[in-house]
């Protein structure tokens, strides 16, 4: 049985927050002012702050290869 896996989730919830937040800016951009553009302005605001979640966490996951990539002694 495979265990589960903290950094695929992560990586995961990063790229569906990161195509949702254009997605939902556009369609509160384009039904501004209709009644729905309430629910999708707060939907906008959870993705914004899921995907500054999942980008903190991202960073602490991955901090060991990022630490390698950023300070390569040549």
């Amino acid at each position: 049985m495979k265990t589960f896996n903290k950094r695929v989730i992560v990586s995961l919830a990063l790229l569906v927050a990161f195509i949702m937040m254009p997605v939902s800016a556009a369609i509160v951009h384009i039904t501004h002012g209709a009644p729905i553009s309430h629910t999708w302005l707060h939907l906008h605001g959870l993705f914004a702050f899921m995907f500054i979640i999942a980008g903190i966490c991202h960073v602490v996951y991955n901090r060991r290869a990022l630490k390698q990539y950023l300070f390569i002694k040549k």
